[in-house]
């Protein structure tokens, strides 16, 4: 605007366009603190695929975040005076974050592959390695967080010069409300919208056109506001005449600025202690973290809010601010018991909400609720301080300066916070302690401010706080510390059970997170955060699910690879699986790693079922993380066994994308292998296909078992495959272990294989399932919420071990021989359980004395057994609709498990045919039918006999076979190669399936009959 313009112009319509001005900065301050908050997040995503576990890359996120802004704002505050165009300078420097954020992928990638390839091989010692990527890390994430510094401070300046009738107090209240309620939408919206819509790197080029507009909208406002026109203010708040400095303003600003030091270590204290907590009841996920992080910064925000409508009215700002310290110190205290009592909430909660879309929503909610409740009154408080601080300086003399300073010792205090936080206090003292302690340093501030520029004697009200504060102190010590069993309990995933919580054996809070061992009946049970990591029983008593999968980690690819010399593994959980591996002589080195060491120290609980682990000397536990640890090694393994945690706990996703397996794979030997286990409990196989598809990317010759009813392991070989061999029962205490745990010989491996790589191809192509990437993480963002609805990945299990044969036709898949033995020793062992019923139920249907021989038998099909034999021997009358349904129940057992033979003789029509009381109706006599020509593998008379059963309502076919009915003739026409045949079967009758699993292995034999050559078998 021209002066001449501005002299024409009456004095309240250059009010009102001045108000404009102001109302249009606050607004793009807003959206510049909504895209900083954009690149805080993602930048954490960012550096921990360089760095490794998320606990560390948030550490470093915000102590680089911090530190670069604090020396931005120290940079702005030597030179505001020096500058003329404040708010035009505030432009460029968000031009040129949106600049660099645009850049930072490409920028990104250079440097993490040229490390890879280059910097970290050449260097080659673990140490300086680690340390060169943390200042890679550092450097890429620098330029950005030293632009993002200087933005608060030059803002600040340029409003305060440019709107010098609005009050000093009021204005930066009103920036830090603007920019935190921004942050905290930012921080939300990187995560719930941004992140699984257009992934981290679009994430990072929303932000970064968001500030390149915000610059020319900005640099617009600076020539409306004719900067550089206007003289340069001395000091001092608006609604008060210019004062120069007081002779009081160099002690107050020391005492300020310590306080301001002070008070920020100690919020930051806060978070990290309430992130911990908060995981335990609520659970690490992303979307929990990002929402407790929005609590927190809308906290701020509204303490700002506060001073910007009271800031005028504030006689003596030091002395009010002794008073927020202080209530901000009690509220810290006072969130302790609030958190101690979220354990019971959350248990509540779980057991309450639907396990449904709907369910999780309302859980976010109350997630976000519960991290409001206990962060938001002392947040509230610590958003005060800033502008009162700044506000208390101006008013004694000082110049614009006192921003930046106040600004770059509140984000100096904020890294001291978060590095004494998770490097010492925790370790040592414990998260509670160490959250209680931030409360006191901040209730002795205020009081040091309260005496120190109050009364020189004890006021009522200073008193008052400082008994007050000692009281609730005493209180909280005494009666509102967290129960630890209720932080072990994992109250997020199965409620808070009284009965369940079982007896504490082992707790530690480590710097990554917090440890338990819990005896729960005669078992104990490892746990990290609340959520179990592994569990073993004691040995008269049948093993626990999880000691079948242990075992079957460290077992397998001493059975599969021919000289597995060197070996790695990732996670250390009980410890059994390394234990196992150690039970063979062929290793030479044993590297388990472990990023958070009171792992290490807490499976001690196991002894001596994981002593090898400890105490051979082949072992060696490095404490790092997996990714980092492999990327430095010169060295490649034979063997690499990865079994993280569940991907839904925040930062494990990048354990199952493909630019992780390419890692695996650059680590491996010629022939190496790489045992990846993965569960398929609380977890859609859509979701389970991205983590395969990024596997199989990267190991096209890979293949698949199934552990126990819950797990997966998948064998992927670098090379070829070489046949299992019989190593690990060479060793009399290896095979000992391994007996008990139903894996007492080969046979035992081959019968829980499920398949092979077309299996895995098939089941991807099945659910269109995108590759699992580093740079779009699905999985993190997708399965808190599938863990919440109690979904389970069943589609490649019930191929295998489903009814219908569907391997054995599509994959010449063969169970095994009824004289090879399979162990099935604990209700968790699906396969070894499918394998000994289906052979149980042929002996007792053909020897008709199922009482006196087969006691083992399931009692449900034992009792279908009978009726059939009943039947078939005239004691009760022929009934078409039970007897379909035993049938079928029959065949889903046996057509499996059972070899040719075995299914041959048990599904004779002749067998069937005898006994002159077993009068059939037309439509069962052709169910029989069907599954004898089934067994015999006689596909067009199979057909035949499906399409007969299915082709009219009045055909006959019991609604309780019409499932298999309908899979075993799409099947039919796919054993014969009859591809348009297949489709059209699909196309007329996959409305018709009753059950929605069953459609879904139609789905899955269509898909593979597609895409995969037909099977040949041996003649």
């Amino acid at each position: 605007m021209h002066a001449s313009t501005a002299e024409a112009l009456p004095q309240p319509a250059i009010r009102l366009q001045s108000d404009a001005l102001r109302l249009l900065l606050l607004t793009l301050f807003v959206l510049s603190g909504f895209s900083a908050l954009i690149y805080q997040s993602i930048w954490t995503h960012y550096l921990g695929l360089m760095l490794g576990h998320a606990a560390y890359a948030q550490t470093l996120v915000l102590i680089m975040f911090m530190g670069g802004m604090a020396l931005g704002s120290w940079w702005v505050s030597r030179h505001t005076l020096q500058i003329r165009r404040l708010v035009g300078c505030y432009a460029a420097v968000e031009a040129a974050i949106g600049l660099l954020g645009l850049i930072f992928h490409p920028l990104f990638n250079a440097v993490a592959n040229w490390n890879l390839e280059q910097a970290l091989p050449a260097i080659g010692s673990p140490g300086l390695a680690a340390t060169w990527q943390w200042a890679s890390a550092a450097a890429l994430i620098a330029p950005q967080t030293v632009l993002l510094g200087a933005t608060f401070p030059l803002i600040a300046a340029g409003v305060l010069r440019a709107f010098p009738g609005a009050g000093t107090s009021a204005q930066l209240g009103g920036l830090y409300f603007t920019n935190g309620i921004g942050a905290a939408l930012g921080a939300l919206a990187a995560t719930f919208l941004l992140l699984p819509a257009v992934g981290m790197q679009g994430a990072l080029q929303v932000a970064g056109v968001m500030n390149l507009l915000l610059a020319a909208a900005t640099a617009w406002t600076s020539g409306a506001l004719r900067e550089g026109s206007q003289p340069l203010p001395g000091a001092a708040d608006a609604n008060e005449p210019s004062i120069a400095p007081s002779a009081e303003l160099p002690r107050l600003r020391r005492a300020l600025l310590w306080a301001t030091f002070g008070s920020s270590a100690a919020s930051f204290g806060y978070e990290i202690g309430w992130v911990r907590l908060l995981n335990q009841a609520l659970g690490t996920t992303l979307h929990g973290f990002e929402l407790m992080l929005a609590s927190f910064i809308a906290g701020l925000a509204l303490g700002g809010l506060w001073v910007q409508r009271r800031g005028p009215r504030i006689g003596d700002p030091v002395r009010y601010a002794g008073y927020v310290q202080v209530a901000m110190g009690v509220a810290a205290l006072l969130s302790v018991p609030v958190l101690a009592g979220s354990y019971a909430w959350a248990g509540w909660l779980v057991g309450s909400l639907t396990p449904s879309d709907g369910g999780y929503t309302l859980y976010s909610l109350a997630t976000a609720f519960t991290a409001m409740v206990v962060m938001l009154p002392a947040a509230f408080f610590a958003g005060m301080t800033l502008p009162l601080f700044t506000a208390a300086l101006l008013r004694e003399g000082g110049s614009e300066r006192a921003v930046g300073q106040v600004y770059a010792a509140n984000t100096l205090g904020a890294i001291a916070g978060v590095v004494l936080a998770v490097h010492l206090l925790v370790p040592q003292i414990g998260v509670v302690l160490s959250l209680l302690v931030a409360a006191t340093v901040d209730v002795l501030i205020g009081l040091v401010l309260l005496r120190r520029f109050g009364p020189p004697e004890w006021t009522f009200g200073s008193g008052l706080a400082a008994l007050g504060s000692l009281g609730v102190l005493t209180l909280v010590l005494v009666a509102g510390l967290p129960n630890p069993l209720h932080q072990a309990a994992g109250v997020f995933r199965s409620g808070l059970n009284p009965a369940r919580l079982g007896e504490l054996v082992y707790f530690k809070d480590g710097s990554t997170a917090t440890i338990s061992v819990r005896a729960q009946g005669d078992g104990l049970n490892i746990a990290t955060n609340g959520k179990p990591d592994a569990g073993m029983n004691p040995l008269h008593k049948a093993p626990s699910p999880d000691e079948i999968t242990m075992l079957m980690l460290g077992s397998l690819p001493l059975a599969a690879h021919p000289a597995p010399r060197k070996i790695a593994l990732i996670g250390w959980g009980s410890g059994l699986s390394t234990h196992t591996v150690l039970g063979s002589r062929r290793p030479e080195r044993v590297d388990t790693i472990e990023i958070e060491p009171a792992m290490i120290e807490g499976a001690r609980s196991f002894h001596p079922r994981n002593v090898r682990a400890y105490k051979d000397p082949r072992s060696h536990i490095r404490i790092e993380d997996a990714r980092k640890f492999l990327a430095v090694q010169g060295e490649a393994y034979d063997v690499i066994v990865s079994e993280p945690s569940n991907p839904w706990v925040s930062g494990v996703s990048s354990l199952f994308t493909q630019e992780f397996y390419r890692l695996v794979r650059r680590q491996l030997s010629t022939d190496g292998v790489l045992v990846q286990w993965i569960h398929t409990y609380e977890m859609s196989d859509a979701l389970l296909a991205q983590m395969l598809a990024a596997l199989i990317q990267q190991f096209p010759n890979s293949e698949v078992y199934q552990a126990n009813a819950g797990d997966l392991v998948v064998l992927a070989h670098k090379g070829r495959r070489h046949g299992l061999n019989a190593h690990p029962w060479e060793e009399p205490e290896l095979a000992s272990e391994l007996q008990r745990v139903g894996l007492g010989s080969r046979n035992d491996l081959e019968a829980r294989r499920l398949g092979g790589p077309a299996l895995l191809r098939t089941f991807v192509r099945q659910f269109n399932a995108p590759i699992h990437s580093d740079f779009w993480p699905t999985v993190a963002l997708q399965a808190p919420a599938e863990r919440f609805k109690r979904q389970t990945a069943l589609t490649m299990g019930r191929a295998a071990l489903a009814g219908a044969p569907l391997l054995r036709v599509l994959d010449c898949r063969e169970p095994l021989a009824e004289a090879e033995p399979v162990l099935q020793v604990s209700g968790a062992d699906s396969v070894g359980i499918a394998y000994r019923q289906a052979r149980l139920a042929r002996r007792a249907l053909l020897s008709r004395e199922r009482d006196a021989q087969l006691p083992e038998l399931n009692p449900s099909l034992a009792t279908d057994i009978d009726a059939l034999l009943a039947q078939r021997s005239g004691l009760v009358r022929f009934d078409a609709r039970q007897a379909q349904a035993q049938l079928n129940t029959l065949a889903l057992a046996t057509f499996g498990q059972l070899d040719r033979p075995g299914l041959q003789e048990l599904w004779n029509e002749a067998f069937w045919g005898r006994g002159t009381e077993w009068q059939p109706d037309q439509a069962t006599q052709t169910l029989l039918r069907l599954f004898g020509t089934v067994s015999r593998s006689d596909w067009a008379a199979a057909h035949a006999a499906a399409q007969s059963l299915v082709s009219g309502p009045n055909s006959g076919l019991q609604a309780s076979a019409r499932d298999l009915v309908l899979t075993l003739g799409l099947l039919s026409l796919a054993a014969q190669g009859d591809l348009s045949g297949a489709s059209a079967w699909h196309d007329r009758h996959r409305q018709h399936y009753i059950h929605p699993e069953w459609r879904g292995l139609a789905d899955f034999t269509l898909t593979w009959a597609r895409h995969e050559p037909r099977c040949q078998p041996a003649k």
